[in-house]
């Protein structure tokens, strides 16, 4: 072989083996890029996201899970303007079935994860919340913080009222809100002496040992119980990290989470909400 075959044939595998190298590391990164995955979570999850991120990413070997925490409105909002969102989770099904109606979630995806529950909570000493809802008709109660229309916790809230025979009553003492963290703020700045929570936001670890409740049982809103339901989005809908959480939320090991942050089971059978 001449000297300049010799040199030539040197190059050429120099040359095949800098684009089998570089060949690599393009599906590298393109591995390390279609294992990431973003989802938007209510904030009254805050406190369950590291151990959820946890026990998913354990049997997800290089992936990588980041959470958006926000109100489920502003994450519908963020949904809708398209926004690099996976997933979707929801307290408020109306929204999603909005997204759906506008052709932003692959419907086949939507899965209820967890169900909720509802308290009646309060800072306040003079108020025994052990009596249950009857201790509303005490007329030293002034004001009762509860979720107002745009949250799916008004109808349990006022279902328990109802069901108790208290709802026409304190009618014109209830105090609407937009969300737990007002409904807590109100009651701390004693704008309201109790208010109807839900289950999971008393037992969050940033409101562990402020005040007392009591846990209205859910035969007094049987039929308003709210669901908690998460979906891949039209953005997500190719990354198969999405399609998997969506699975995960159901299993033993999320479940473990969930149920001692004050949810409960998910009904077995699915809720249509188109």
């Amino acid at each position: 072989m001449t000297p300049l075959l010799t040199r030539f044939t040197n190059m050429m595998k120099l040359f095949s083996s800098l684009t089998l190298a570089l060949l690599a590391m393009a599906f590298s990164t393109a591995k390390v890029h279609c294992a990431e995955l973003v989802v938007g979570a209510p904030s009254e999850l805050a406190g369950y996201v590291d151990a959820l991120s946890s026990a998913f990413i354990a049997g997800e070997k290089g992936a990588r899970l980041r959470f958006v925490l926000d109100t489920s409105g502003n994450l519908y909002e963020k949904v809708s303007a398209g926004e690099p969102l996976d997933v979707y989770m929801s307290d408020d099904l109306r929204l999603q079935g909005q997204l759906l109606a506008d052709g932003k979630m692959v419907y086949d995806t939507w899965t209820m994860y967890a169900a909720g529950r509802i308290v009646l909570w309060s800072m306040d000493k003079r108020f025994d919340v052990a009596k249950g809802l009857r201790l509303l008709a005490d007329p030293a109660v002034k004001k009762v913080a509860v979720a107002d229309g745009g949250s799916p916790y008004m109808a349990p809230s006022l279902a328990a009222l109802h069901h108790a025979g208290l709802l026409e009553k304190l009618q014109p003492r209830l105090l609407d809100s937009h969300s737990m963290q007002e409904m807590v703020k109100s009651v701390r700045a004693g704008k309201a002496e109790l208010a109807i929570l839900s289950y999971d936001t008393v037992l969050a670890p940033s409101m562990k040992g402020v005040g007392r409740y009591y846990l209205i049982p859910e035969n007094e809103y049987k039929d308003d119980i709210p669901g908690h339901a998460a979906v891949v989005t039209l953005h997500g809908r190719q990354n198969p990290l999405a399609h998997r959480f969506i699975r995960f939320l159901r299993t033993a090991r999320a479940q473990a989470i969930l149920l001692p942050g004050g949810f409960m089971k998910p009904p077995p059978e699915s809720v249509d909400i188109r």
